[in-house]
């Protein structure tokens, strides 16, 4: 099991649920500083940004939240365990853990799902009062900076979607993104992959029941945030993801749940919690109460008010607990962080010149400048580093340098607000601590968690049982798939051909050609901003990007091809037209 979510589509990037702390290995200290001080940071990292955004904002939510209160109470209990048996506190470690690894595992696709929906299909229809946290940094960083002094003032948020299409329409039919949806869509959807393929299939089905629950949700914006709320704050899976009841009953439970609530989002009319969602959004409610928050301030959309009553009472009393003792101000620093995107830590190289002013280098390119205000002597030159970080809510960013085991240097945006810079200044160092209390308790943890168990390998028990459940959302997806189109339940022995034609190795097991897959790749990609208003538009476009999907055919000879295989081979065309509008099924 690895702490961390790696995106599998770029390089070193990824999340740790626990902490939050989100590396994006595009950003480069020496090459994106600049463009992040000046917000406007170059197209190349947008990808990437969007992917761990998502899963950095899902995991702001309540209950990545509880995730992490859970890991920080597992931490004392382990250290707690190791200086004196305890079975009670066996117990409720191996529970904790048990239950930690299960939701993971369990929620994965998912999480994966999103994040890719939001690579290559979120965009904005106006449908949400303000933008999404993601969206809304996506256009702070990424769009002109024009857009934040557009005058007049009330013009600015249809301004801002405007520029966000074209920001994601002219990204998106660049060779590498569409090479990346491609790649998402030849992975085998089988769990054990990452739950790349599973969770976008998965995500795309649910966008597309939901369309037809409520026509709203065809506001991608829309859809994407209301179904993070739906599963991320839903006290139900709180108040199973904190059972501490019999171990693996617990887990058996928390899978059937997840699962169970998975399935009832396609059954749900949302008309009246998308109605709320969107007022809740207008009109933000501020509680100054944790436990008014937690009862109130969380969803309970197709839950039980019992079920979600005790999610609300198991959270507060967790919380209550994590934050007594010693670890008080570990553990604020940590919920603090939740809301910081970092975007990594850089090594750089730190020189003084006789001006007495610093440079800072990556070794090619200049990071930052400036007075100097560290304990180095004139012409030295020394190694240090450099951690850039977004405020996931307000989009303020810090800098901070650190040489040595000196005290650091910071630079904050200028929107920063002195309450923020505080708390930024007050955190890192108990963050830093954290950091390295973690990783020193993080063998122990699961040492422990095995010792104490009644059962033999019990962590891998609780990822292997949540994992095998997560096979039933390829086959959900592709019912849902084949029910839109044949608009009938559809044959689940042809569910079942179509699962097995996916598993090992995407739509590479559907078609003979891998670019007849990258055609399709490129169509949803060039369809997701609104550039496809009709056939005509396709036509033109596809021959204009020929050297980008690498297809020979002629638009229509490519989609009859499409067409006919999806068919054949999927119950599936993956592709039609319907009021005009070219309409790419994945």
């Amino acid at each position: 099991m690895t702490e961390h979510f790696a995106s599998a589509l770029s390089g070193r990037s990824f999340i740790n649920p626990v902490t939050n702390e989100t590396v994006i290995s595009s950003f480069r200290a020496g090459r994106h500083v600049e463009g992040l001080i000046h917000r406007h940071m170059p197209p190349d990292c947008l990808p990437a940004f969007l992917h761990e955004a998502t899963h950095h904002w899902c995991f702001m939510h309540t209950v990545g939240l509880a995730v992490s209160l859970m890991h920080q109470r597992a931490l004392t209990d382990a250290a707690a365990y190791r200086s004196k048996f305890d079975k009670d506190v066996a117990r409720r470690l191996t529970g904790t853990m048990m239950r930690y690894e299960a939701f993971i595992a369990l929620q994965r696709p998912l999480a994966e799902g999103l994040a890719l929906y939001a690579e290559f299909d979120l965009s904005s229809h106006g449908t949400l009062p303000q933008l999404s946290t993601v969206l809304a940094r996506v256009a702070d960083y990424f769009g002109p900076s024009v857009i934040a002094s557009f005058k007049p003032e009330e013009h600015r948020d249809a301004v801002t979607r405007n520029v966000l299409d074209l920001v994601l329409g002219s990204r998106r039919r660049e060779p590498d993104v569409v090479g990346r949806r491609c790649d998402v869509l030849v992975r085998p959807a089988d769990p054990e992959d990452g739950g790349y393929l599973p969770g976008y299939l998965l995500v795309k089905a649910l966008w597309s029941v939901g369309m037809g629950v409520d026509a709203r949700l065809g506001d991608p914006e829309l859809f994407f945030a209301y179904a993070i709320a739906y599963f991320y704050t839903d006290l139900g899976l709180i108040a199973h993801l904190l059972d501490e009841d019999d171990d693996l009953r617990a887990v058996d439970r928390l899978i059937e749940y997840f699962v169970g609530r998975v399935v009832e989002f396609g059954l749900s009319d949302h008309a009246k919690q998308i109605d709320d969602f969107i007022e809740n959004h207008r009109n933000r409610t501020t509680y100054t109460e944790f436990a008014d928050w937690a009862r109130h301030g969380n969803v309970r959309w197709s839950v039980d008010d019992a079920t979600a009553d005790l999610g609300a009472d198991r959270l507060v009393a967790l919380h209550d607990e994590t934050l007594q003792g010693d670890d008080v101000v570990r553990n604020v620093a940590l919920m603090f962080q939740r809301s910081v995107l970092s975007l990594g830590r850089h090594a750089v190289s730190v020189a003084v010149d006789e001006n007495d002013r610093y440079t800072v280098t990556d070794g090619e390119h200049v990071v930052m400048t400036g007075k100097c205000t560290f304990d180095l002597p004139t012409g030295t030159t020394v190694d240090g580093h450099v951690d850039v970080s977004i405020d996931a809510h307000s989009g303020c960013a810090a800098i901070e340098l650190t040489i040595g085991d000196g005290a650091p240097g910071y630079w904050f945006s200028d929107d920063a607000s002195e309450d923020w810079r505080q708390s930024f200044l007050n955190t890192r160092a108990a963050l830093s601590r954290a950091e390295g209390e973690a990783q020193e308790f993080l063998v122990l943890l699961r040492d422990v968690a095995r010792q104490a168990a009644g059962v033999m390998y019990p962590l891998e028990i609780a990822r292997d049982r949540a994992t095998s459940a997560t096979e039933v959302f390829t086959r959900l997806a592709t019912a849902v798939f084949m029910a839109a189109m044949e608009e009938r339940v559809p044959d689940f022995e042809a569910v079942d051909r179509s699962v097995d034609l996916l598993e090992h190795k995407g739509l590479a097991g559907v078609f003979d050609k891998i670019r007849h897959v990258r055609a399709l790749a490129w169509g949803g990609l060039v369809m997701s901003t609104g550039a496809l208003p009709d056939v005509d538009s396709a036509r033109r476009l596809f021959e204009e990007d020929r050297d980008i999907h690498g297809v020979a055919e002629t638009f229509d000879e490519t989609v009859d091809l499409i067409c006919r295989t999806g068919k054949e081979k999927l119950g599936n065309p993956l592709y039609t037209v319907r009021g005009g509008r070219p309409l790419f099924i994945l």
